[in-house]
């Protein structure tokens, strides 16, 4: 399988390991709600499901990959709708969750591989682009996060160090906290993770 098209810095050296599928928020917080402040960001939370597998056979599936994050995102509302669309498929195997430890560091912890330990990338960004123009724009427009390169902060392991966050949709945080009511707030997005480790 070949990543989407962009300009961020090759996996060289790396072999791919797992394509995932990312549902959940961009959580950020505005001190002064209602300000003309830019909003912060606390990170993100995300279940991440298995694209991989039933992609690396499909003889469709570089027309399917670019269409799949903005699927799940108009989706995500209606939590039976979209376990529908991933059980049929294909999609619905849940490998773990993405959060944000507390000490900030992106975390991809895929605690339903049974290997031992389970793979987990502790992340940092490396590099970043701007999401194409004809990305997702979200539930309510408001832009679709960048994709990103992550590498490894330390202590990753179960075989894989290296995140490229691809194929974004929505989960932008508005320009300002002015119309925000409340110190955290939540963005709906969906992504894809495409993770590598060493061969």
């Amino acid at each position: 399988m070949q990543q989407p098209d962009n300009s961020l810095p090759p996996p060289t050296g790396l072999v791919l390991k797992y394509v995932l599928l990312g549902t959940g928020t961009q959580n950020y917080t505005c001190t002064v709600p209602g300000s003309t402040a830019a909003p912060g960001t606390t990170g993100a939370l995300a279940t991440l499901y298995d694209l991989g597998t039933k992609l690396s056979s499909d003889p469709l599936a570089k027309w399917k990959i670019n269409t799949l994050s903005g699927l799940t995102l108009s989706m995500s509302s209606y939590p039976q709708v979209l376990g529908l669309f991933l059980s049929a498929s294909g999609y619905n195997n849940i490998l773990g969750k993405h959060f944000f430890s507390s000490a900030g560091v992106p975390t991809f912890a895929l605690e339903n591989v049974q290997t031992n330990p389970f793979p987990q990338v502790n992340g940092k960004k490396n590099a970043t682009m701007t999401a194409p123009a004809d990305s997702c724009p979200g539930k309510t427009n408001e832009g679709a996060v960048p994709w990103l390169q992550l590498i490894d902060a330390g202590g990753s392991c179960g075989g894989i160090n290296t995140v490229y966050r691809l194929e974004t949709a929505g989960g932008s945080a508005p320009a300002t906290c002015a119309g925000i009511t409340t110190t955290t707030f939540e963005v709906a997005y969906a992504a894809q993770y495409w993770i590598y480790g060493p061969a």
